[in-house]
């Protein structure tokens, strides 16, 4: 179920990416690499916008071979991206918070920590210096307001999983703590698309089109 047991392989669904929305990343990338030639030939010479052309397109590429490394926005972005095409509707919730519905369930994804390593400590584990089981409770405690305001109960007997992304080493690829789930976050959108199906397509949509009414209030 979506309550992060064992990972075992899931259903992936169908994908949800639209064809326009890569035709206008790979518009927007050509636009920049084409200015910044422009600039750098204008500036200084034809072969240094010629370079600075190539590199910026080698750029883009590279940032995508390990989107995990990443600082947001542009490895969340990837990242979240391939769980849309797994069937999964991300939402926002707040300005580092989305929420992620799909056939695995309801995940709070935590994005703020992203680039806080997590660390061992003499007392247990930290996450940016704060003691892992208080940004847990935290965020699990914001879980649970969100599902009282949701209504989620009425919809499907599947709690809402905190899933908190950080930088650094990790003893396993996922760590649960409590009802939250910290991972890396590769391996924390690996976790979520490998969760089996416990959402019909109709629950997804209804859980996902609440979460849309509420963010617009």
């Amino acid at each position: 179920m979506g309550d992060g047991g064992p990972i075992r392989p899931g259903s992936t669904g169908r994908s949800t990416a639209l064809p326009e929305a890569r035709l206008m990343r790979l518009a927007v990338r050509a636009m920049v690499v084409l200015a910044a030639g422009t600039m750098a030939t204008g500036f200084i010479h034809w072969r240094a916008g010629l370079l600075v052309a190539v590199l910026t397109a080698v750029t883009y590429p590279l940032l995508g071979r390990d989107a995990s490394r990443l600082p947001a926005p542009y490895g969340r972005g990837r990242l979240l991206r391939s769980l849309e095409r797994a069937g999964y509707r991300i939402l926002p919730d707040g300005m580092s918070r989305h929420v992620a519905v799909g056939p695995g369930g309801v995940f709070l994804l935590e994005t703020r920590t992203w680039r806080h390593a997590v660390a061992r400590a003499p007392r247990g584990w930290l996450i940016g210096g704060v003691p892992a089981g208080r940004v847990v409770e935290r965020l699990s405690r914001h879980a649970v307001r969100l599902e009282d305001a949701l209504r989620l109960s009425a919809l499907t007997t599947v709690p809402l999983v905190p899933v908190i992304t950080v930088g650094g080493r990790l003893p396993e690829a996922v760590m649960r703590a409590g009802r939250g789930v910290i991972a890396r976050p590769r391996g924390a959108v690996a976790y979520i698309r490998q969760r089996p199906a416990v959402l019909t397509a109709e629950q997804v949509e209804e859980i996902a089109a609440r979460i849309d009414l509420s963010t617009r209030r």
